[in-house]
């Protein structure tokens, strides 16, 4: 319990990066031009989170706890088919007020913001597992995994928030993603306080499932999405591959602490 006080400085810390990346977009009137080169940026953390951290980090964990390769894969499909059938539903029986492009594409946007909040709130829920558990190990491994997930929750927040200002429903963006920041610091202080940072049977298909959902929000709601103006094509793609490429950054800040 020597460490109780930098691990609770770390978490604040985590908090104060999380609430300011997730209101700075929600801190100045974006045009439909911006958001949407914002959610190109999104997209691009999003393909990187995907491919690059929630795939490996499945397997890893997955492996350690004695799951397969198979078994990986088949809850990364039952993440993708539950977002399928739950957007399926969504957009079958919620109805607008009307048929017009305006709308339809609204009741898209709302969709998008709220599976994204589904998928990244399973992936932070371990982010904050894994801070207590680094924390346990000891203080100097817990402050290189505090600055990573710093730059990673402050990427990651702020994609989140992105997506919520194309649905134009402030309040409820608001609260989501008050919800959202709170999830990692609760989660390690559970972690540490209640289950001694001790690693989780679960995460492995925990993160599977996450990888899953992700999947589908990256694949059939972002991207598009990002694309969704013709005349913003270069641009998107030039901030798509900018998002990307910051993920390869903190994974690279991660180093061999990465898992």
């Amino acid at each position: 319990m020597d460490v109780i006080a930098p691990f609770l400085i770390c978490v604040i810390l985590i908090t104060i990066v999380s609430f300011a990346a997730a209101f700075v977009p929600m801190m100045f009137k974006a045009t439909d031009k911006q958001i949407h080169l914002m959610i190109a940026f999104s997209a691009g953390v999003f393909l990187g989170v995907l491919f690059l951290m929630l795939l490996p980090e499945a397997i890893h964990e997955s492996e350690t706890g004695g799951f397969d390769e198979m078994d990986v894969m088949y809850l990364v499909l039952a993440g993708f088919l539950i977002m399928f059938v739950v957007d399926f539903l969504f957009k079958h029986y919620r109805t607008s007020k009307c048929d017009c492009k305006e709308c339809m594409d609204h009741h898209s946007h709302e969709i998008t913001s709220v599976s994204a909040f589904i998928g990244l709130s399973i992936h932070t829920c371990f982010d904050g597992l894994a801070l207590a558990t680094a924390f346990i190990v000891g203080e100097a491994v817990g402050l290189m995994i505090v600055v990573a997930l710093c730059i990673h929750k402050a990427v990651e927040v702020f994609s989140l928030s992105s997506t919520f200002l194309l649905t134009g429903n402030r309040k409820r963006s608001v609260a989501y993603l008050t919800a959202f920041c709170l999830i990692s610091p609760i989660a390690a202080l559970i972690s540490y306080f209640v289950l001694g940072g001790a690693e989780s049977e679960i995460a492995g298909p925990a993160f599977a499932f996450s990888a899953g959902v992700f999947m589908f929000v990256t694949m059939l709601h972002m991207i598009p999405e990002a694309f969704h103006r013709r005349n913003l094509d270069i641009k998107a793609l030039a901030l798509l591959i900018a998002g990307l490429l910051i993920v390869v950054c903190v994974l690279m800040l991660m180093g061999s602490h990465a898992h």
